[in-house]
Protein backbone atom coordinates (compact mmCIF):
# COMPACT_ATOMS: atom_id res chain seq x y z
CA UNK A 1 0.00 0.00 0.00
CA UNK A 2 0.90 3.03 -1.11
CA UNK A 3 0.63 6.71 0.36
CA UNK A 4 1.34 10.29 1.15
CA UNK A 5 3.21 11.36 3.72
CA UNK A 6 2.17 14.43 6.05
CA UNK A 7 4.77 15.48 8.35
CA UNK A 8 3.60 18.87 10.75
CA UNK A 9 5.54 19.86 13.85
CA UNK A 10 3.53 20.50 16.79
CA UNK A 11 3.83 21.39 20.11
CA UNK A 12 2.84 18.21 22.55
CA UNK A 13 -0.38 18.08 24.68
CA UNK A 14 -1.33 15.82 27.33
CA UNK A 15 -4.24 16.07 25.67
CA UNK A 16 -4.21 13.68 23.05
CA UNK A 17 -2.03 11.38 25.41
CA UNK A 18 -5.20 11.18 27.71
CA UNK A 19 -7.81 10.44 24.64
CA UNK A 20 -9.95 7.39 24.27
CA UNK A 21 -8.61 5.52 20.85
CA UNK A 22 -10.28 6.28 17.70
CA UNK A 23 -10.71 4.40 14.79
CA UNK A 24 -7.42 3.30 14.97
CA UNK A 25 -4.66 2.13 17.52
CA UNK A 26 -0.55 1.51 17.60
CA UNK A 27 -0.26 -1.86 18.48
CA UNK A 28 3.26 -1.83 19.19
CA UNK A 29 6.48 0.29 18.31
CA UNK A 30 10.09 -1.11 17.91
CA UNK A 31 13.19 1.59 17.89
CA UNK A 32 15.84 0.61 14.80
CA UNK A 33 18.94 2.31 15.54
CA UNK A 34 20.86 0.95 12.91
CA UNK A 35 18.46 2.41 10.53
CA UNK A 36 17.04 5.62 12.44
CA UNK A 37 13.51 5.10 12.41
CA UNK A 38 10.64 4.31 14.75
CA UNK A 39 8.30 1.05 13.04
CA UNK A 40 4.97 1.45 14.88
CA UNK A 41 1.78 -1.15 14.03
CA UNK A 42 -1.35 0.39 13.46
CA UNK A 43 -4.42 -1.26 13.42
CA UNK A 44 -7.99 -0.39 12.50
CA UNK A 45 -10.41 -1.21 15.30
CA UNK A 46 -13.13 0.48 12.97
CA UNK A 47 -15.70 -1.24 10.63
CA UNK A 48 -15.19 1.63 7.81
CA UNK A 49 -12.07 1.44 5.05
CA UNK A 50 -9.61 4.59 6.46
CA UNK A 51 -8.14 7.03 3.92
CA UNK A 52 -5.87 8.75 6.07
CA UNK A 53 -4.28 9.16 9.59
CA UNK A 54 -2.52 11.33 11.69
CA UNK A 55 -0.43 10.09 15.14
CA UNK A 56 1.22 12.57 17.49
CA UNK A 57 4.85 10.49 18.44
CA UNK A 58 6.59 11.07 21.19
CA UNK A 59 10.25 10.28 21.41
CA UNK A 60 12.14 10.00 24.90
CA UNK A 61 16.17 10.62 24.58
CA UNK A 62 18.70 9.56 27.18
CA UNK A 63 19.71 12.72 27.89
CA UNK A 64 16.15 13.59 29.05
CA UNK A 65 15.02 15.70 26.47
CA UNK A 66 11.79 15.02 24.82
CA UNK A 67 10.35 15.29 21.00
CA UNK A 68 6.97 15.62 19.57
CA UNK A 69 5.42 15.77 16.20
CA UNK A 70 2.59 14.92 14.00
CA UNK A 71 3.18 12.24 10.99
CA UNK A 72 0.78 10.63 9.12
CA UNK A 73 -0.60 9.19 6.03
CA UNK A 74 -3.24 10.13 3.14
CA UNK A 75 -4.10 6.75 0.66
CA UNK A 76 -6.49 8.87 -1.32
CA UNK A 77 -3.83 9.34 -4.61
CA UNK A 78 -3.01 5.84 -4.19
CA UNK A 79 -6.67 5.03 -4.35
CA UNK A 80 -8.10 6.92 -7.12
CA UNK A 81 -5.21 6.00 -9.08
CA UNK A 82 -6.01 2.03 -8.51
CA UNK A 83 -9.37 1.84 -7.00
CA UNK A 84 -8.44 0.27 -3.73
CA UNK A 85 -5.74 0.81 -1.25
CA UNK A 86 -7.60 2.05 1.41
CA UNK A 87 -6.41 0.30 5.00
CA UNK A 88 -9.29 -1.90 6.04
CA UNK A 89 -10.76 -2.68 8.85
CA UNK A 90 -9.54 -5.06 11.15
CA UNK A 91 -5.93 -4.55 9.13
CA UNK A 92 -2.46 -3.57 10.40
CA UNK A 93 -0.72 -0.99 8.55
CA UNK A 94 3.27 -0.34 9.09
CA UNK A 95 4.56 2.77 9.49
CA UNK A 96 8.36 4.18 9.80
CA UNK A 97 8.80 7.12 11.55
CA UNK A 98 12.75 8.43 10.40
CA UNK A 99 13.54 10.23 13.86
CA UNK A 100 17.20 11.18 12.74
CA UNK A 101 20.71 10.76 14.11
CA UNK A 102 19.77 11.73 18.22
CA UNK A 103 19.52 8.06 20.36
CA UNK A 104 16.09 7.11 21.24
CA UNK A 105 15.10 5.67 25.12
CA UNK A 106 11.17 5.51 24.46
CA UNK A 107 8.55 6.20 22.04
CA UNK A 108 4.96 6.38 21.83
CA UNK A 109 2.40 7.20 19.23
CA UNK A 110 -1.45 8.31 19.77
CA UNK A 111 -3.47 8.23 17.24
CA UNK A 112 -5.16 11.27 16.68
CA UNK A 113 -6.80 11.82 12.84
CA UNK A 114 -8.48 9.41 10.71
CA UNK A 115 -10.46 10.15 7.38
CA UNK A 116 -12.30 7.24 6.18
CA UNK A 117 -13.14 6.43 2.99
CA UNK A 118 -16.80 7.31 3.38
CA UNK A 119 -15.30 10.99 3.89
CA UNK A 120 -16.11 11.22 7.79
CA UNK A 121 -13.48 11.82 10.12
CA UNK A 122 -12.91 11.09 13.84
CA UNK A 123 -10.65 14.48 14.72
CA UNK A 124 -8.72 15.11 18.09
CA UNK A 125 -6.38 17.56 16.11
CA UNK A 126 -7.58 20.38 14.50
CA UNK A 127 -4.85 21.31 13.08
CA UNK A 128 -3.77 18.63 11.20
CA UNK A 129 -7.58 18.12 9.94
CA UNK A 130 -7.36 21.38 8.55
CA UNK A 131 -3.90 20.03 6.75
CA UNK A 132 -5.36 16.83 5.26
CA UNK A 133 -8.21 18.66 3.83
CA UNK A 134 -6.23 21.34 2.41
CA UNK A 135 -3.30 19.14 0.73
CA UNK A 136 -6.56 17.35 -0.74
CA UNK A 137 -8.17 20.22 -2.20
CA UNK A 138 -4.55 21.73 -3.30
CA UNK A 139 -4.25 18.29 -5.27
CA UNK A 140 -7.49 18.72 -6.96
CA UNK A 141 -6.82 22.50 -8.12
CA UNK A 142 -3.33 21.13 -8.78
CA UNK A 143 -5.15 18.94 -11.88
CA UNK A 144 -7.38 21.62 -12.62
CA UNK A 145 -4.52 24.19 -13.70
CA UNK A 146 -2.60 21.33 -14.93
CA UNK A 147 -5.52 20.84 -17.47
CA UNK A 148 -6.26 24.35 -18.09
CA UNK A 149 -2.51 24.73 -19.51
CA UNK A 150 -2.39 21.47 -20.99
CA UNK A 151 -5.52 22.81 -23.54
CA UNK A 152 -4.05 26.18 -24.37
CA UNK A 153 -1.34 24.29 -25.58
CA UNK A 154 -2.92 21.70 -27.53
CA UNK A 155 -4.85 24.23 -29.30
CA UNK A 156 -1.54 26.29 -30.37
CA UNK A 157 -0.39 24.89 -33.32
CA UNK A 158 2.89 26.34 -33.51
CA UNK A 159 4.07 24.24 -30.18
CA UNK A 160 6.47 21.81 -31.40
CA UNK A 161 5.91 19.88 -28.51
CA UNK A 162 3.38 20.66 -25.88
CA UNK A 163 4.18 17.79 -23.40
CA UNK A 164 7.69 19.48 -23.08
CA UNK A 165 5.67 23.09 -22.68
CA UNK A 166 3.38 22.49 -20.49
CA UNK A 167 5.48 20.01 -17.94
CA UNK A 168 8.20 23.13 -17.72
CA UNK A 169 5.61 25.23 -16.96
CA UNK A 170 3.87 23.41 -14.43
CA UNK A 171 7.42 22.22 -12.52
CA UNK A 172 7.74 26.57 -12.43
CA UNK A 173 4.51 26.91 -11.06
CA UNK A 174 4.71 24.45 -8.72
CA UNK A 175 8.23 25.92 -7.29
CA UNK A 176 6.34 29.57 -7.39
CA UNK A 177 3.45 28.19 -5.22
CA UNK A 178 5.58 26.99 -2.77
CA UNK A 179 6.81 30.29 -1.82
CA UNK A 180 4.23 32.63 -2.80
CA UNK A 181 0.38 30.82 -3.77
CA UNK A 182 -1.82 32.73 -5.00
CA UNK A 183 -5.55 32.33 -2.79
CA UNK A 184 -7.37 29.05 -3.90
CA UNK A 185 -3.72 27.33 -4.88
CA UNK A 186 -2.64 26.74 -1.65
CA UNK A 187 -1.30 23.29 -1.60
CA UNK A 188 -1.64 22.52 -5.32
CA UNK A 189 2.37 21.65 -6.23
CA UNK A 190 1.35 18.02 -5.77
CA UNK A 191 -0.95 18.23 -8.25
CA UNK A 192 1.00 20.17 -10.90
CA UNK A 193 3.64 17.78 -9.95
CA UNK A 194 1.80 14.73 -10.45
CA UNK A 195 0.04 16.05 -14.00
CA UNK A 196 3.93 17.33 -15.16
CA UNK A 197 5.47 13.46 -14.73
CA UNK A 198 2.61 12.21 -16.55
CA UNK A 199 2.45 14.47 -18.98
CA UNK A 200 6.41 14.28 -19.61
CA UNK A 201 5.74 10.91 -20.69
CA UNK A 202 3.92 11.40 -23.96
CA UNK A 203 5.37 9.96 -26.70
CA UNK A 204 7.45 12.29 -28.53
CA UNK A 205 8.99 12.38 -32.69
CA UNK A 206 12.44 13.86 -33.05
CA UNK A 207 10.48 15.08 -36.16
CA UNK A 208 8.37 17.33 -33.92
CA UNK A 209 4.89 17.16 -33.30
CA UNK A 210 2.73 14.86 -33.41
CA UNK A 211 -0.64 12.89 -33.70
CA UNK A 212 0.47 10.35 -30.80
CA UNK A 213 1.44 13.18 -28.40
CA UNK A 214 -1.63 14.98 -28.87
CA UNK A 215 -3.90 12.04 -29.02
CA UNK A 216 -1.76 10.61 -24.99
CA UNK A 217 -2.66 14.35 -23.93
CA UNK A 218 -6.13 14.60 -24.75
CA UNK A 219 -6.29 11.21 -22.68
CA UNK A 220 -4.46 12.41 -19.51
CA UNK A 221 -6.77 15.58 -19.43
CA UNK A 222 -9.87 13.00 -19.28
CA UNK A 223 -8.32 11.02 -16.92
CA UNK A 224 -7.30 14.04 -14.88
CA UNK A 225 -10.89 15.43 -15.01
CA UNK A 226 -12.00 12.10 -13.88
CA UNK A 227 -9.64 11.65 -11.16
CA UNK A 228 -11.26 15.87 -9.97
CA UNK A 229 -14.36 14.47 -10.06
CA UNK A 230 -13.30 11.04 -7.45
CA UNK A 231 -11.52 13.51 -5.21
CA UNK A 232 -14.00 15.83 -4.78
CA UNK A 233 -16.58 14.55 -2.35
CA UNK A 234 -13.22 13.60 -0.37
CA UNK A 235 -12.42 17.21 0.16
CA UNK A 236 -15.98 17.60 1.66
CA UNK A 237 -15.62 15.34 5.31
CA UNK A 238 -17.72 15.25 8.28
CA UNK A 239 -16.05 15.49 11.85
CA UNK A 240 -17.51 12.75 14.18
CA UNK A 241 -15.41 12.32 16.99
CA UNK A 242 -13.89 15.39 18.62
CA UNK A 243 -12.27 16.16 22.09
Amino acid sequence: MKHIFLAVALLFSSHFARSAPIGAVVQSSHYDSARQVITFNLLNTSHKDISAYSMLVLVTHPDGTIGTWEYGGDFLPYMIATGGGAFAPGATFTVDVPVGQQEVQTASATVDVIVYADDTADVRNEQVFASITSARKGRMVGLQKANEILQAALADPNDPHPSITVAAKLKALAKQYETNPPKGYENAGLGLLDAATNISNAPKSPTGRSDKEDAYLQALIKRHQEHIALMLPHTQLTKGVQP
